[in-house]
């Protein structure tokens, strides 16, 4: 595509041996009412016939752009994706995923009528019953209008982690230089959208459910969420954290909302801490008070708004106590409230 038929914009397909299912994920997307698009396929070294399948495709649709690259994780082929992008706003779609054929006309109306530089969408997952109910909320957003710096859509809206059901303005990513943080396992799209969020100038959340999230058995999330391994579960979740922190430091974003942010992070990870032994429990919490003492400084469990927040980051700062099922009951009553916690526990 050259300068003068420039898209209104490009979607970023990242694809690893989906041979069977980027068929229909690209059938979705080249049937879009808004016809002026771009497909970005990044082949990230699948060893499948995923690669002949999308040349194939490419063949056929010449709005469709393929790119073979040696195997470097999802967040190095997003990356590439948007590194090439031609379209005035940025979409992602998992391979094994779909999109309605309107997404993307509402999704850029919504965002031209409000003058923002983010939105956010929501879907449905499939089977349904796959996925716990906390997912099924957070694909669930609530309609808004936020603007930069805004806790609310950080914390409270419904609108994160999911990068694939949300939109940017290329011209956001590249004034900033938001990109995906490589080696990550897991909550790399909320690396990404907590820098995304914080910096665009305006955000619209569509209750609209456009995106539909096919939870394979492969699937690396839906692997985690039901995994049992709650060390390797609980490493992801601490390195997220240490990434999302130096993105905060790095755009000047650590005095925004520290205590939301900490509460936030406790929130994730205080079910499974119960269910650790003590001595394991210990190394978890050296590290959550190294990491947030050195951005945020020793007072940091005194941040959080709720007492019970509070009385549970001291336990990670004084690390000779322990911490049990009761202790994250309360702090679920807390931040979420009865139902919701009985709905985590049962």
């Amino acid at each position: 595509m050259g300068e003068a038929s420039c898209p209104k914009a490009t979607i970023v397909v990242p694809v690893y041996n989906s041979a069977r299912s980027i068929q229909r994920c690209l059938d979705s997307l080249l049937a879009q009412s808004e016809r002026s698009i771009q497909v970005v396929c990044v082949n990230d070294g699948s060893t499948d016939d995923s690669l002949n399948v999308l040349r194939q495709i490419a063949q056929a649709d010449d709005r469709v752009l393929v790119i073979d690259q040696e195997n470097a994780g999802v967040s190095c082929a997003r990356n590439a994706g948007i590194d090439v992008a031609e379209g005035e706003t940025v979409f992602f779609v998992d391979a094994d995923d779909y999109i309605d054929a309107r997404t993307v006309e509402h999704v850029l109306h919504s965002m031209e009528s409000a003058d923002a530089e983010a939105a956010v969408f929501g879907g449905v997952c499939e089977p349904a019953d796959a996925a716990p109910k906390r997912v099924q909320q957070l694909m669930s957003p609530k309609a808004g209008t936020f603007g930069a710096r805004d806790p609310q859509l950080l914390f409270h809206s419904n609108a994160q982690p999911y990068a694939c059901r949300a939109a940017f303005s290329c011209e956001l990513l590249n004034r900033e230089g938001i990109r995906f943080a490589p080696g990550l396992a897991l909550g790399e799209d909320v690396v990404f959208q907590f820098v995304a969020y914080a910096l665009a100038r305006k955000t619209v959340v569509m209750p609209d459910k456009f995106y539909h999230y096919v939870m394979e058995s492969e699937s690396a999330t839906h692997e985690f969420n039901s995994a049992e391994a709650r060390a390797k579960k609980l490493d992801a979740h601490m390195r997220m954290l240490e990434e999302v922190l130096e993105g905060w430091a790095a755009y000047g974003l650590l005095d925004l909302c520290p205590g939301e942010l900490i509460t936030w992070f406790l929130d994730l990870i205080v079910f499974d801490l119960a269910r650790l032994d003590a001595d394991d429990f210990h190394r978890v919490a050296a590290r959550v008070n190294m990491d947030l003492a050195t951005f945020l400084g020793t007072d940091w469990a005194d941040m959080p708004a709720k007492g019970a927040v509070c009385r549970v980051a001291h336990k990670f700062v004084a690390t000779t106590s322990g911490f049990s099922m009761a202790d994250a009951t309360l702090f679920y009553l807390s931040t979420r409230g009865l139902k919701a916690c009985l709905e985590r526990f049962l």
